[in-house]
């Protein structure tokens, strides 16, 4: 049978992910995974998410950092307004208007909405300002003020591909519910007099709308009253001098609450953007200095050894061995094999001073073949670089590996941290 999954279902699962942040015992982790190369660096694999495949995340996992409430926002595709394009025109019976460029970002970071694209047009005189209501611009687009992007929004969430969507509080209360702001013209007739003005059958009330005439043809509006409550409008034209002929119009309808009134429901915003700014330095060795991740991922409410949701900034996911009596140069990304244990463990970072030091290190059972622990005072030694050393102590990961539930996870080719980078992460879950 036919069926349908609403786009409304799915913005309503965006705004409530964003809601929900805020609840108590609700942690939201961005996580950096897989040191280890790809069969194919150029080309990384489709991630799954069988048990095998989630698990071997975790076995990589470097480091997380909280994503707080304030990291968090809906967003939808950028599309900056460019003289020479023609604009979609905002109407409530597309059933493809959110695939289409029917809202622009102007160069002050100003939102609008195309209500009117005059007939298809070219859009070649940018709109601005902040009107509350709709305004139209010298070449004859009508537009409706939205919402602006203030500094620390478009520092955080406006990216190449996409803005983030928020309210104003002027625009909201001055939004017209259920009103006529456009009606489109099928066919403008012939022989109408200047005396002719809409008539309206629909459930809303006060809509007065005049029409505009030459030689005879019906070419556009006045919006006397646009009405409030519409949410079905039969429109006609009505000549005094009863002298006009086949004229066809139909009546646009404004979203419920009016433009404006939800700018998440009406640009179909069901993507939310998360993001997490990362530091060289941050937790004391969390994020190493230098390394490279293939995999980012979103973890909902990892647990920490203490056997608690994690609610602290940054978390190592790694464990570590600390190390006395250093002959030689420990190096990133080689095997290091304890002489003892014949544990084997695959090196992500390595800080050596005077003969001591420690290496951070993951296990994986395609990578590393075991998972043995070290054992301390055991010798150790490096595959690659030759280095040896004796274990003096054991250092353990702070999050418990196969907690909390991988929400996104995406492969990446190989992003390469200097040993003083930061990173600005940002994620698009699409709901």
């Amino acid at each position: 049978m036919p069926n349908l999954i609403t786009q409304k279902f799915k913005i309503n699962n965006a705004k409530d992910f964003v809601q929900n942040l805020t609840a108590a015992n609700t942690s939201l982790y961005a996580f950096l995974s897989r040191p280890s190369r790809w069969s194919d660096e150029t080309s990384p694999p489709i991630p799954h998410e069988n048990v095998s495949d989630i698990s071997s995340v975790w076995d990589e996992m470097v480091s997380l950092k909280r994503i707080n409430s304030t990291d968090v926002i809906n967003v939808v595709r950028r599309v900056n307004w460019e003289t020479g394009t023609v604009y979609a025109q905002y109407d409530h019976e597309d059933v493809n208007l959110f695939s289409k460029n029917f809202y622009v970002l102007n160069s002050a970071l100003n939102v609008y909405k195309c209500i009117d694209n005059n007939g298809g047009n070219r859009s070649t005189v940018e709109p601005t300002g902040t009107s509350l209501s709709v305004f139209q611009t010298a070449d004859s687009y009508r537009w409706k003020y939205l919402y602006t992007i203030n500094s620390s929004q478009e520092l955080k969430f406006l990216t190449t591909n996409w803005m983030p969507v928020v309210s104003n509080e002027l625009v909201v209360n001055a939004a017209q519910d259920g009103a006529i702001d456009k009606i489109i013209i099928n066919n403008g007739g012939l022989n109408y007099s200047a005396f002719t003005r809409v008539g309206i059958e629909g459930d809303g009330t006060g809509a007065n709308i005049s029409a505009y005439t030459t030689l005879g043809v019906v070419f556009d509006f006045s919006y006397n009253n646009k009405g409030a409550k519409y949410r079905h409008a039969n429109v006609f034209l009505i000549d005094q001098q009863q002298s006009g002929l086949y004229g066809n119009i139909r009546a646009v309808i404004g979203p419920l609450g009016g433009h404006g009134f939800d700018p998440i429901e009406e640009l179909g915003s069901k993507y939310v953007m998360l993001t997490a700014r990362t530091e060289y330095n941050e937790g004391t060795g969390d994020f190493p200095g230098a390394f490279t991740y293939r995999q980012i991922g979103v973890v909902r409410n990892p647990i920490t050894t203490q056997n608690t949701i994690a609610t602290v900034s940054t978390l190592s996911a790694m464990h570590g061995i600390r190390l006395s009596n250093v002959n030689g140069t420990f190096v990133r990304n080689e095997f290091v094999q304890g002489l003892t244990s014949l544990a084997n463990a695959y090196t992500v970072s390595a800080n050596v001073v005077t003969g001591n030091g420690y290496i951070k290190y993951i296990q994986s059972y395609n990578l590393t073949s075991n998972f043995k622990p070290f054992s301390i005072n055991e010798t150790v030694i490096g595959k690659t670089s030759g280095a040896t050393a004796v274990v003096s102590n054991l250092l353990y990961r702070e999050v418990l590996q196969d907690t909390g539930d991988i929400i996104y996870l995406e492969n990446r080719t190989p992003i390469s941290r200097t040993s003083a980078q930061t990173d600005n992460l940002h994620l698009v879950i699409e709901f």
